[in-house]
């Protein structure tokens, strides 16, 4: 059923979740937009068919600004004000509008792009800060030739989470015509950034950027630059809800694919498996629950073992990096091998640890990376 924006306008304000049950069927009218309604006009139209208390200061503000606004131009900016922390910036230039805030009151962006068949991209982001969580971005594509706006699918329609427990957010552009989503894993998986460029008409994605990052070997203290190891490829594998790092050479000489397999562990990402010039992945699986033991059958095992014989054992569990066990080879005077040693690095000790190596595997855990071409960047995380 569409909606138009007589039939909503004299409603109260509606939430988050109720814009999102109506914005895709509403067709709103844009009243004198136009060839080339700016940006404050679209957003105008928007709130009057589909009201939020956000965009109502946002358009209380552009008709009388606070005491302390500045004008140049006309772009709008307020850093403060005397009763509510918030900042406000309207940009009609720019096509852009954003509301923020350090506390927990609701929050926008808008943001206008304009077309080469003469038709305007407008978007409206529209966030919840309090419990849940809701953020909401709004896609329209208004015609000239009726002065209306209809809804259409934008990047984050289309964009598909890699991992099911991550968390994501998108950005509007205060300058320039770039749409972005980064993706959040934990606190050390460094951030995973999506550029979208704008062609004139949508926007696809262009290149994908990953913060850059050092990482340890098995728990050593011993740090690497991740780029300077020549990864050009990257995936998020999902092993039974842990996500793991997973980098790779596509120039690699080697008869097996160059894989680099990294997870937090502490306060560092580590390498937990790969296959390179000294080391080999055997395997990832689970371990049946055992009377006494240190894991409860949910935990992944990553089995690995170099070219000197010594096995490496990566305990995942929620994400995180349990302990590390590697089986030395003990040898005689001859060099014969006559037995192993386990040494244990992590938060277990070696009485609770040393068992992972000859428990029963419950199951087999599937890998099967996705690989993605992507670029390092000195981006913050967060």
């Amino acid at each position: 059923m569409l909606m138009t924006a007589s039939q909503l306008a004299a409603q109260d304000f509606l939430s988050n979740s109720e814009v999102d049950s109506l914005w895709r069927n509403t067709t709103i009218t844009v009243k004198g937009g136009g060839l080339r309604p700016d940006v404050v006009m679209l957003l105008e139209a928007f709130h009057k068919a589909l009201p939020t208390w956000v965009v109502g200061e946002v358009m209380k503000q552009h008709a009388h600004p606070a005491k302390g606004t500045k004008r140049n131009g006309s772009t709008t900016l307020l850093e403060s004000h005397d009763n509510d922390d918030f900042e406000l910036l309207i940009d009609p230039k720019n096509g852009y509008i954003d509301f923020s805030s350090q506390t927990d009151i609701d929050q926008m962006e808008a943001c206008l792009w304009r077309r080469e068949n003469a038709h305007s991209l407008f978007a409206v982001s529209l966030y919840e800060q309090h419990d849940p969580v809701q953020h909401l971005l709004c896609w329209f594509d208004y015609n000239p030739a009726t002065q209306t706006m209809k809804a259409e699918k934008s990047p984050v329609d289309i964009y598909k989470k890699p991992f099911e427990n991550m968390d994501f957010s998108w950005t509007l552009p205060r300058i320039g015509t770039d749409f972005v989503i980064r993706e959040y894993y934990n606190y050390l998986i460094p951030t995973v950034t999506r550029i979208y460029h704008w062609d004139g008409m949508h926007h696809k994605l262009a290149k994908t950027l990953i913060a850059d990052f050092k990482y340890g070997w098995f728990g050593s203290d011993d740090m690497q630059q991740a780029s300077k190891e020549g990864y050009d490829k990257y995936a998020i594998v999902n092993l039974e809800g842990s996500p793991v790092l997973c980098l790779k050479k596509t120039n690699s000489d080697m008869v097996i694919d160059n894989i680099l397999v990294v997870a937090p562990f502490k306060n560092s990402m580590q390498a937990v498996a790969a296959n390179d010039e000294s080391t080999i992945i055997e395997g990832f699986f689970q371990v049946k629950p055992e009377e006494g033991a240190p894991w409860k059958g949910k935990e992944v095992v990553i089995f690995c073992r170099d070219f000197e014989s010594v096995n490496y054992y990566s305990v995942i569990n929620d994400g995180l990096v349990s302990y590390f066990v590697a089986d030395e080879p003990m040898k005689d005077d001859s060099g014969a091998t006559i037995g192993y040693t386990p040494s244990i690095t992590g938060y277990g000790g070696k009485d609770e640890s040393i068992h992972i190596m000859h428990a029963s595997i419950a199951k087999r855990v599937e890998f099967n990376p996705q690989w993605q071409s992507f670029e390092y960047t000195e981006e913050e995380r967060f």
